[in-house]
């Protein structure tokens, strides 16, 4: 997959120090794979889930669901915007900020 920016990994490598590898390790995986389907992905990120309040959203587990990968992923042109790599807690967040503006 083309990969549109590694900064956002870098930037969760140094918040998340404790979980630098998984990260690492979950960035070669997208860089190196060739997804054209969710379905495809999914054997690779079983955790790989539609994030409901956008449209081609998806979240994938890093580092045994210590982690939440939120990004924009276009299957179709094999290309992923990673938005955010963020803790439960911002998660929470997150989702609670895309669920007011869809009401």
């Amino acid at each position: 997959m083309h990969v549109i920016s590694k900064q956002v990994f870098l930037d969760a490598m140094r918040l998340h120090p404790q979980q630098g590898q998984a990260i690492l390790d979950c960035y070669t995986v997208l860089k190196r794979g060739s997804f054209n389907t969710p379905a495809q992905m999914k054997q690779v990120f079983k955790s790989l889930d539609n994030f409901k309040y956008r449209d081609k959203w998806w979240v994938i587990n890093i580092a045994g669901n210590h982690l939440r990968l939120i990004a924009f992923i276009s299957f179709s042109d094999n290309r992923i915007f990673v938005k955010h790599i963020v803790g439960h807690a911002a998660y929470e967040k997150i989702i609670e900020q895309h669920r007011r503006r869809s009401s």
